[in-house]
């Protein structure tokens, strides 16, 4: 079955070349992957073995028509990435004229300061007198100076009301920075002389206070949390530049030489390599005498030795006070970018502003240089700056592609951006060039990814080509000799938006990457690397590539503010200040609207929290706030339908049982069940043969292709369920019985990424045929494959296995029965003859 039939819906790859007949596309050329819906648990339907993929069996239960539709191409010029100027304070003054009246009498607005305890007679009577006071203070000013003043003596952030206006959030930054200078007006009228006094009360003014007091951040860094911290001279090493300078490496020279230290880096795959090569000695100047490291992530731990010195770990485990509470010698934070991360960077900012250790190494680009210096230096910490350059040369390419995939290398990489267009770049690589392709994107668990890099990277290997989304950009080592943007834009859910600047240099750098000097495959780096020849980057369309040459001589911009994530402490002061019923979410959003971060930071984004909340929100009377708190941070794919229906099941048993098994929350959904069959599948299946392409296609079942997505899904819920039982272990006691599902499942998902079918069949190809490779592939053949395709069994007839699916099969059988009825007599009574 070739993969536009069973595999995901496709994205035409040449959007340009399409949108000429673009009119001419019907409905029926655009297939559907299976994507059913879990229903109830006792309304689950039973698989059958060998199933065909579900969207043959209902209509309904198909890709959401945006995502099968293809989209009408971007046509980009330079100016569509041109960074749009910084707004001026008079247009804030402007915006906020327009604005504040509207809003802060607004129901939305009043709802919340109803939740304050402020009645709506009292708001009524003071926004009135507020907007005036406002009004006065704002209309007039003739020139920016004029008009920072005012902002600034009327309690507005102007330079963090020019960057929410710059990145397109002016009207909510307004709305959050109105109720908080509207509520500080309160209080000042109460402690004035003036008419309203009699309408607050002492407790209303007290519990307003109390309110803007835990909603105030500004003194964070020198909380409790962070006090071992502020009471040492910590020593900052910020080692910036692009990608592959050799950053990493100097830094992590330095942590192998320390008595006691940590690695944090954004990934389980980084922290898992930088643990092994720990252990084996293969880091800076160790010489293969290996120290004992301990590795610490969400997912896993694995401890070498209790009294180990070192650890490896992401950097949401990072403990701040170090081993033991002692703190490090040395921490290296990796990918210090990260921290303008709207969802992950507030683990980032609570790492440099909390960490523990007298040297600390900060590897990143430069657009965090800046700000790293806007809050370190005021809490009285040493900055030393170590500049790099990148140690292979990184061209811009004379030609693009010109859209032809005959021009397709070993060693390229082509960089897309949706499962689906992965899945089609494969496919027209592999039918057009003849290459194989291993492919990453990040529904792919990390090991997956890791397995598929090892394939590419190796000489030996069957792959010689990799399609990547924008996953590519970090965490793994890969030999890309050129890397090829299939776009320069990416679907970001609503519409086609180019991509960020930022984006596209990270990817465009990870050509001509470093090479291990051994030129192993065991994604472990030896103790010294050996220079690659210089990448290349290019594109696959003629009008993208003055496009990307200009785009490569920018600079970056730099990031203006740190994230940072609620401190719980505060959230849980909050909600003893709000009213009882108030929601998760609903809480949440008060904390955000009223939060003063400090100085050069910025709340972190809490919106993709607010769809968890939702689906906690009816156990709420059963769950405290610190394990709702907890289960709105969960590693969960929200557009994933049975993913949240197994959220669902596990929050059910959770909040009503205490307890947490296995089989029970993933009964409903036949995950388990579909891993199980596409391992039986499997195993009916011949072995790869020596030499690709070469031959009779193989064969590959329906299932194997409509089954990716589901063992994506099993995964990530796997995991799901393994993070929960690190932090709830007695409530999650399946862990170990949960692992072995997950390795299971990555096995299972990495074969059949390597029979996707696709690749070429070259007969008659000059120089690869030949006597030998004729044997090879015969002696294969008549070694591992009966004639139908199957795997060779001893014992089984030589016709092989029927391939066809069980429930496919029964209804072939019916067919073949009513075809046999005879009808008699007038009632339509039926009789089934040789029955």
């Amino acid at each position: 079955m070739s993969l536009p039939r069973a595999g995901p819906s496709i994205r035409p790859i040449c959007r340009r070349c399409l949108s000429r007949r673009s009119l001419n596309l019907s409905s029926a050329s655009i297939r559907h992957l299976s994507t059913t819906i879990p229903l109830g648990r006792a309304q689950a339907i039973r698989q059958q073995p060998f199933a065909v993929p579900a969207s043959s069996m209902s209509k309904e239960l198909t890709m959401p028509r945006s995502e099968a539709m293809p989209r009408l191409p971007l046509q980009l010029t330079v100016d569509d990435f041109d960074e749009k100027p910084l707004p001026k304070p008079k247009q804030i003054v402007k915006a906020i004229l327009q604005r504040l009246p509207e809003y802060i009498t607004s129901p939305r607005a009043k709802e919340k300061l109803q939740a304050y305890g402020i009645s709506n007679d009292i708001s009524n009577k003071i926004s009135k007198e507020w907007i005036r006071k406002m009004e006065d203070d704002l209309i007039g000013c003739e020139s920016d100076q004029e008009a920072t003043i005012a902002l600034e003596s009327g309690g507005w952030n102007t330079q963090d009301l020019i960057i929410a206006m710059h990145q397109s959030k002016l009207m909510s930054s307004i709305e959050s920075s109105s109720l908080r200078i509207y509520l500080n007006h309160i209080l000042d009228l109460k402690s004035q002389d003036s008419n309203m006094t009699k309408e607050i009360s002492m407790e209303l003014s007290r519990h307003i206070k109390g309110i803007l007091d835990v909603t105030d951040l500004t003194r964070l860094p020198y909380s409790s949390e962070f006090l071992s911290a502020r009471s040492m001279k910590r020593n900052f090493h910020l080692h910036i530049g692009p990608t592959n300078s050799g950053k990493t490496y100097n830094a992590l020279k330095a942590l192998s030489k320390a008595k006691s230290g940590a690695y944090a880096g954004p990934l389980r795959l980084l922290a898992h390599e930088v643990w092994e090569r720990m252990n084996l000695g293969t880091v800076g100047e160790l010489n293969n005498q290996g120290r004992k490291c301990n590795l610490l992530t969400g997912e896993e731990r694995r401890v070498v030795d209790p009294d180990a010195g070192l650890l490896s770990c992401t950097v949401e485990m990072l403990p701040l006070s170090g081993l033991g509470g002692n703190g490090f010698d040395v921490v290296v934070v990796d990918e210090i970018q990260m921290l303008g991360d709207e969802q992950r960077g507030g683990s980032w900012t609570k790492s440099i502003l909390g960490i523990s250790a007298k040297e600390i190494h900060l590897c990143g680009d430069e657009t965090t240089l800046e700000l790293l210096h806007n809050l370190l230096l005021p809490l009285g910490d040493k900055i030393t700056v170590h500049r790099y350059n990148r140690l292979t040369p990184l061209e811009v390419s004379e030609e693009s592609l010109n859209n032809d995939w005959e021009k397709i290398q070993p060693g390229d990489c082509i960089v897309t951006f949706s499962r689906s267009n992965i899945f089609a770049v494969k496919k027209m690589v592999e039918s057009t060039a003849g290459k194989k392709c291993a492919v990453v994107y990040g529904a792919l668990p990390p090991e997956t990814r890791a397995e598929q890099a090892r394939d590419f990277n190796d000489e030996n290997g069957l792959s010689q080509v990799l399609v990547a989304s924008d996953a590519v950009g970090m965490g793994l080592n890969l030999k890309i000799k050129r890397m090829i943007f299939e776009s320069l834009s990416k679907y970001n859910g609503k519409t086609e938006v180019p991509l960020a600047l930022t984006q596209i240099k990270q990817i465009a750098g990870r050509a001509g990457r470093y090479k291990t000097a051994n030129d192993d495959t065991s994604n472990i780096a030896t103790p010294d690397e050996a220079p690659a020849t210089g990448g290349l980057v290019t594109t696959l369309h003629k009008a993208d590539l003055p496009i990307l040459r200009e785009l490569m001589k920018r600079d970056l911009p730099s990031i203006p503010r740190a994230n940072l994530e609620v401190p719980y402490p505060n959230l849980a002061e909050l909600a003893s200040l709000l009213p009882s019923n108030t929601s998760f979410g609903s809480l949440l959003e008060h904390f955000a609207v009223l939060a003063k971060p400090p100085a050069f930071t910025t709340l972190s984004a809490y919106g993709h929290k607010l769809p968890l909340a939702d689906l906690i929100e009816p156990y709420r009377d059963q769950l405290s706030l610190q394990e709702i708190d907890l289960f709105c941070f969960a590693p969960l794919n929200l557009r994933d339908e049975r993913a949240k229906a197994i959220f669902k099941n596990l929050i059910e048993d959770f909040s009503e049982n205490g307890l947490v098994e296995l089989e029970n929350i993933f009964g409903p959904s036949r995950l388990l069940h579909q891993l199980e069959l596409v391992e039986e599948t499997l195993r009916t299946l011949p072995p790869l043969p020596p030499i690709l392409g070469v031959g009779r296609k193989l064969l590959t079942p329906p299932i194997i292709i409509s089954s990716i997505p589901m063992l994506e899904t099993l995964h990530k819920s796997l995991v799901l369920y393994i993070w929960l039982s690190f932090r709830l272990e007695v409530s999650f006691p399946d862990r170990n019985k949960a692992v072995e599902y997950k390795e299971r499942t990555e096995l299972v998902l990495d074969q059949c990424l390597e029979r996707l079918p696709g690749l070429r069949q070259r007969k008659h190809a000059k120089g690869e045929r030949g006597p030998e490779v004729d044997r090879a592939v015969r002696d294969w053949r008549r070694e591992n494959v009966m004639p139908n395709g199957t795997r060779k069994v001893e014992g089984v007839p030589r016709k092989g296995l029927t391939w066809l699916e069980r429930n496919v099969a029964q209804r072939v059988k019916e067919r073949k029965v009513w075809r046999n009825v005879k009808v008699i007599g007038d009632e339509g009574e039926q009789m089934k003859e040789g029955q």
